[in-house]
């Protein structure tokens, strides 16, 4: 009934979608913080534990440890910290993750 787009369409709903063009927002503090980083080291330093190429995709190891910073600054379990990933746009950016 809701969100089929009319007879026979389909819309996806979902903040992954929702688009504003031309429409600046405020950088949050996690964007400042992870403007103020310098990558580049890190990833190098975290390069060598990306696991081997069978099983489920791994994430990028720099991605997991700053989604691994915002679990122990918010208190967040596996779970929520999935959760929260899935839910925030502050935390997909921070860790590196675009909008699919």
């Amino acid at each position: 009934m809701f969100g089929n787009g009319g007879v026979g369409g389909s819309t996806r709903i979902g903040q992954e979608r929702f688009v504003i063009a031309d429409v600046s927002r405020d950088a949050s503090s996690l964007d400042a913080l992870s403007e103020s980083i310098d990558r580049e080291p890190i990833a190098g330093l975290l390069a060598p534990l990306y696991p081997a190429s069978n099983g489920e995709p791994a994430w990028p190891p720099l991605a997991m440890s700053k989604a691994l910073l915002l679990a122990a600054w918010h208190d967040l379990l596996d779970v929520r910290l999935a959760e929260a990933l899935d839910d925030r746009a502050s935390f997909r950016r921070f860790c590196g993750f675009g909008a699919s």
